[in-house]
């Protein structure tokens, strides 16, 4: 066999490791991703099941509503940077935002995250939305809490597109409504 054939079977086989060495940095790389936005959405769950989190979304269903009323209380959310001790309601509203720039970024993926949040989020927006138009009057910009927007606008669509439910098509179910709701309205 001449040099010249050597040579081309090196340079094919050069080529083939290179290319399977190519492909499984690829995989290595996509597991690595998932782990990240694991990691990320294990991060936020956490957050939200904490006690300032929680404690906030008591605030924002307790005592909002009459807080809004009072000119003193809304002067201070108009500041320039309000203390989240007595405005509770921007520890959610700044967590949401910071969830809504992570899933634009692609650091989380949104779809998971609405599939385990929709509901939370299309209600908080709903809550906060009078909030969210104060601080963008206070700061001149509607970049203010545009992220948390942004996430609430996926939100609808995801909901649209799902109409109330993600299981998955296909798979049967354990409960049907009937079940479910008999269950649930009973009285024990």
């Amino acid at each position: 066999m001449s040099a010249e054939y050597l040579s081309a079977y090196a340079a094919i086989g050069t080529f083939i490791v290179i290319a399977i060495t190519a492909l499984a940095a690829l995989i290595q790389l996509r597991h690595i991703r998932g782990a990240n936005q694991l990691t990320g959405l294990l991060h936020l769950t956490e957050a939200w099941r904490g006690e300032d989190i929680q404690s906030a979304n008591r605030f924002i269903h307790t005592e909002l509503p009459a807080r809004l009323k009072d000119p003193t209380y809304r002067a201070e959310l108009m500041s320039a940077d309000p203390d989240r001790r007595s405005h509770k309601e921007l520890l959610v509203a700044d967590m949401l935002e910071q969830t809504g720039s992570y899933i634009k970024y692609g650091m989380i993926d949104g779809q998971q995250f609405l599939d385990i949040t929709s509901g939370y989020v299309r209600h908080m927006w709903d809550c906060l939305k009078p909030v969210v138009a104060m601080r963008r009057v206070a700061t001149n910009s509607a970049a203010m809490y545009e992220n948390f927007e942004y996430l609430a606008v996926l939100e609808q669509d995801f909901s649209a597109k799902h109409k109330g439910d993600n299981y998955p098509r296909g798979v049967r179910r354990l409960m049907d409504e009937k079940e479910w709701r008999d269950l649930g309205n009973m009285s024990w």
